[in-house]
């Protein structure tokens, strides 16, 4: 037989045991790659009647869904096609219902589906000795509550994995109450540096942790 036809046999027998290879390896390694499951966050419902300038719901949201995209061990859902599904399904109503069956419907893509409901966003002074003192004269506590819900669909039923409220209340000085300070808005260069801004920050990280959490506790 001639020898270029045997070592062309040959070349062909190598090349292809080479790709049955990679193509088991390749294959295992998929196999065997951790589950990142796709979530919904669903915009935060308001009932804070804060009376800030801005919209809180956009805020928390846009700053929740950022903080857990840097995480990167959730594959987020774009935050305008989540607002858009809840839009398109007229049978979307309480989030916090009973009834969940319309969360599958809704989004069946997704693996998770997170809701928020901001219940207070309050700034309260704080008493003083002499009652006669002016709102002026007196600091504050911005007391903060939020009602956090994460439910699972990747199965036909619908099923919470995690329901809470936090609270949380932090100290502002007099200088900074809403009778001698203008408050800056959310994405100006001075908000950040502000007790409201700080409040707003520590909450969005709190938030993306817990969601983070029982997400990875109950995926596997």
């Amino acid at each position: 037989m001639n020898k270029k036809f045997l070592f062309l046999i040959f070349s062909l027998s190598v090349l292809f045991t080479s790709c049955d290879k990679d193509s088991s390896t390749s294959y295992s390694t998929s196999r065997n790659a951790p589950f990142t499951p796709n979530v919904a966050i669903a915009p935060v419902i308001d009932h804070s009647e804060s009376g800030l300038r801005w919209d809180l719901s956009d805020e928390i949201t846009y700053s929740v869904s950022t903080r857990l995209i840097q995480k990167s061990k959730l594959n987020i859902t774009d935050p305008q096609k989540t607002r858009m599904q809840i839009r398109k399904n007229k049978a979307a109503s309480n989030p916090f219902g009973s009834d969940l069956s319309w969360v599958k419907k809704t989004f069946p893509t997704d693996d998770f589906v997170v809701f928020m409901e901001l219940i207070e966003h309050r700034e309260q002074l704080r008493e003083s000795g002499n009652s006669n003192k002016a709102p002026e004269a007196l600091s504050a506590d911005l007391n903060l509550a939020l009602r956090l819900r994460i439910v699972d669909v990747r199965n036909e039923q619908p099923r919470v994995v995690l329901q809470e409220i936090i609270q949380d209340s932090h100290f502002i000085p007099r200088q900074f109450t809403r009778y001698n300070f203008d408050q800056a808005p959310w994405n100006s260069e001075e908000f950040g540096i502000t007790p409201i801004g700080i409040a707003h920050s520590l909450l969005i990280k709190e938030l993306s942790s817990r969601i983070d959490d029982y997400i990875s506790l109950s995926k596997s």
